[in-house]
């Protein structure tokens, strides 16, 4: 787990460890970025498609009062090249418990330009 891919991964998670969506969003999302969202917290039933900065800023910031501090247990399957990142982890929250994610951030002129991401629950609090 070496190399940029990880580099960019650990500043992402930066953002969220901050509760700084916006910076996450402007920072590390293309302005015409989608997320294909497999994550169960919204209204409507996943799958979700997310596009563009203001609708992403909502998304995380509604995700991150549904969950609460985040702490992740295990990361693994990182890959990365040049324009792809994906990986895999575990993680406990303070508000939903434990959960098994998985997620692939398809890269353009250094961003996340489509964002696929999927969890499951896998101990409730």
């Amino acid at each position: 787990m070496a190399g940029k891919g990880k580099a960019f991964f650990d500043r992402h998670m930066e953002y969220i460890v901050a509760n700084d969506v916006e910076g996450m969003v402007k920072d590390t999302y293309t302005e015409d970025a989608i997320l294909f969202n497999a994550f169960p917290f919204l209204e409507t039933p996943p799958p979700n498609i997310i596009q563009g900065h203001a609708a992403l800023i909502d998304v995380f910031n509604r995700y991150l009062a549904y969950q609460g501090s985040i702490n992740v247990i295990s990361l693994y399957n990182f890959l990365d090249s040049d324009d792809a990142i994906s990986f895999q982890a575990t993680f406990s929250t303070a508000n939903t418990g434990t959960w098994a994610a998985g997620d692939c951030w398809l890269m353009r002129e250094g961003k996340i330009y489509h964002h696929i991401g999927f969890a499951h629950q896998l101990i409730k609090p």
